[in-house]
């Protein structure tokens, strides 16, 4: 990959990378449409890489689940360990970029919540984190620039500006770094803007970066 003297494939980091670290409520129109109060703080929560998905792989809606959320985010890719890095050494730990869907089940999600019970049932299933290629960090001179959007069978439900994030990606690196050391190939995902609803079986999902890449995945049951 060259960007940084890496033992393991960068540009594959989905078959390698340990952790998913994953920012909810990133954007206040989304914090507004979920009904929840504006974080001081980055809220973050875990998903397995076995959640990690492919292009030409099917998202797959898990048996207990009625209603399947999309959620469009820009995934963050790390590049070397981060421990308690600063917000202005914050980027050079910055491998590169991927486009990333946060799968919900948002009925399981709401029990979860209303029985105070952590959210790995709603969020963590097999295929939750369907991800793109893997964007070199020099294509991407400003990722707080972007456009995100996401499409269902044509329709256009979510689109938004990176500019918009409540707390920025060096602020996101330094609070998790602190938490959890960040190894390379882990990936970070920034939050998502308003517009996430229901997906059902059959339909197909077209999300992208403007002027960067798309990518498309089918849901099935």
């Amino acid at each position: 990959a060259g960007i940084m003297a890496s033992s393991k494939p960068l540009a594959r980091f989905w078959e390698w990378g340990r952790n998913i670290i994953c920012v909810g409520r990133n954007y206040a129109e989304h914090a507004k449409e979920m009904k929840n109060a504006l974080p001081s703080e980055p809220l973050f929560f875990l998903k397995p890489s076995s959640a990690y998905v492919r292009e030409g792989d099917p998202i797959i809606k898990p048996y207990y689940c009625n209603n399947l959320h999309h959620e469009v985010e820009l995934g963050v890719v790390i590049g070397k360990k981060a421990h308690a890095v600063s917000q202005k050494a914050a980027m050079d730990y910055v491998a590169g970029y991927a486009l990333c869907l946060d799968m919900t089940a948002r009925d399981t999600q709401a029990e979860c919540k209303k029985k105070g019970l952590p959210w790995t049932l709603a969020k963590g299933f097999n295929t939750s984190c369907p991800v793109s290629d893997f964007v070199p960090k020099e294509k991407i001179p400003d990722p707080h620039k972007l456009q995100i959007w996401l499409r269902v069978n044509g329709e256009l439900r979510q689109e938004g500006e990176t500019s918009s994030m409540i707390f920025s990606i060096p602020y996101i690196i330094s609070y998790i770094s602190e938490i959890i050391t960040l190894e390379e190939g882990d990936l970070i995902l920034t939050g998502s803007p308003k517009g996430v609803s229901a997906v059902q079986e059959h339909d197909e999902i077209h999300a992208g970066i403007n002027g960067i890449l798309s990518m498309q995945f089918k849901v099935a049951q």
